[in-house]
């Protein structure tokens, strides 16, 4: 090929870079405009969860160290992206919204990419915009602003990686690419470790391959490169909270308690609830059945990349389903597999000719705007009037400067929306079965330390008397029922 061929196919690479860069923007800009309480369309994020990570994210802009001097319970790249969004808006959940739709934008063109390895750039693109709502009108989106959403781009990646590498040749991959994918786990690792299982089964078929082309000194160099990946982003955690004092409490926290302490214990899938998850989870959850039943029976894919593919798959699958509590975002670290389905059915229906090609991606955007304006398990909240909620009207009660602590359940969002930060360790009451998580919560409105007190659920025990009620609300569950109840307390006059 001449210097001027190989120029021109640079821009034309690069003119199709931009496009699907371009369109995944958009189109994840106008699927969370619509689908993530953490949009301007709704007067907040109602639920519990994405309230902890942005009260953490706030602490932490304002000077604190995760886990020493305030606590929760998953990874600290996470709050580290909240802190960022707290950068953007400290009083909304904006900065959420802006993070979300550049994690998502990613998430999107690494599928497109891996879609454009079968199809054609129009098909891959109405492809990627279709995962995209796919993923968001799903029960597993919940309130958007979960962990699993922000390690979506990094498990498509690791997909786009693993097929490009074993398609290439039936071998092992290159040591350069395993660093990537040890990167990206590393990036899962120190989000939300129990979205590991997708790693675990590529390591396993790498394992294969390597002792199988090269014996067990290929196996090391394969096993090298990934861990060696994996372990810069910790190790660089590790080095943040050794310099504050904080690496005992991190290794604690995130590690030995959950690990030990988490309510619910292992092997805790709900089975009865099975057929729910199912079908409120349909949109994605047929593509990735279909799509890897597909690849598995596609004789022209090398071994190596079906085998990839599939190990992938279970051993997320085995991670998320059966070795820990299955809350209903869970699955949603599984979506990524619908990718497959998706490549399957586009390239069935570009046999019905070009018209179909020309016509795919304005039609896949239509479908996508209509499950995401009338499908959204958030549709509910959408356009509700920020002072209508309890949050708005609770904050009012409270004094600028004045301090809060929730003293039960999670955060219900009384702590953004009154512009105050917790000045307790334990700001709310985790699902960690940790005793002296409720021993300093019980001490910190004993003493009087906070201003008010908010509680949800139930009203607060008679012994604290040193608190008097003066509001009650009802907010949204995490269902978008308001049936919530919510009691505010002020500290009496001495």
């Amino acid at each position: 090929m001449s210097t001027t061929d190989c120029l021109a196919a640079r821009r034309a690479r690069l003119r199709e870079g931009a496009a699907t860069l371009l369109v995944c923007l958009l189109a994840s800009a106008a699927l969370l405009l619509l689908c993530t309480q953490s949009s301007p369309l709704y007067p907040t994020n109602t639920w519990a969860d994405a309230n902890c990570l942005l009260t953490v994210g706030r602490v932490m802009r304002a000077g604190g160290v995760l886990y020493r001097d305030i606590y929760e319970q998953k990874g600290p790249t996470l709050y580290l992206l909240h802190a960022l969004a707290a950068c953007i808006s400290d009083s909304s959940f904006l900065g959420v919204f802006i993070l979300e739709v550049l994690s998502l934008t990613a998430a999107l063109a690494a599928a497109c990419r891996l879609l454009r390895r079968r199809l054609s750039l129009p098909l891959s693109l109405a492809g990627g915009v279709l995962l995209g709502a796919a993923m968001l009108v799903s029960s597993a989106f919940a309130q958007g602003d979960s962990a699993e959403e922000f390690c979506l781009p990094l498990l498509l990646g690791a997909l786009l990686i693993a097929a490009s590498e074993y398609e290439r040749d039936a071998g092992p991959m290159r040591p350069s690419r395993l660093l990537v994918c040890g990167l990206l786990a590393g990036g899962v690792a120190t989000i939300k470790y129990t979205m590991l299982g997708q790693f675990i089964g590529l390591c396993a078929v790498e394992g294969v391959l390597a002792l199988r082309h090269g014996g067990f000194m290929r196996a090391l160099r394969s096993a090298g490169a990934f861990l060696v990946g994996m372990a810069a982003p910790i190790a660089l955690w590790i080095a943040y909270f050794a310099a504050n004092g904080a690496l005992g409490d991190a290794f604690t926290a995130y590690i030995v308690n959950n690990t030990t302490l988490y309510d619910g214990g292992s092997n805790s899938m709900d089975w009865a609830s099975l057929p729910g998850y199912l079908r409120s989870n349909a949109l994605w959850i047929l593509p990735a059945a279909l799509g890897l039943l597909h690849m598995a029976l596609r004789r022209e894919l090398s071994l190596a990349e079906r085998a990839a593919m599939l190990a992938m798959a279970a051993g997320q699958l085995v991670a998320i389903c059966f070795l820990g509590r299955v809350w209903p975002y869970c699955p949603l670290a599984l979506s990524v597999f619908a990718v497959f389905g998706f490549s399957a059915l586009l390239a069935w229906c570009a046999r019905l000719g070009r018209w179909f090609s020309r016509a795919a991606l304005p039609l896949s955007a239509a479908t996508a705007l209509v499950l995401a304006v009338f499908a959204s398990p958030n549709v509910s909240v959408r356009g509700v009037p920020y002072e209508d909620t309890a949050q708005a009207r609770l904050a009012r009660y409270i004094e600028p400067g004045a301090t809060l602590l929730q003293y039960s359940h999670l955060d219900d969002g009384l702590y953004l929306a009154a512009g105050t930060l917790p000045k307790e360790k334990y700001f709310v009451r985790l699902n960690v079965k940790l005793p002296e998580m409720q021993e300093e919560l019980d001490r910190y409105v004993e003493q009087a330390l906070p201003d008010y007190v908010l509680i949800s659920w139930r009203p607060l025990p008679e012994r604290f008397d040193r608190y008097q009620l003066i509001a009650t609300d009802a907010g949204y569950d995490d269902s978008g029922r308001i049936n919530k109840m919510l009691y505010l307390y002020r500290r009496k006059s001495p």
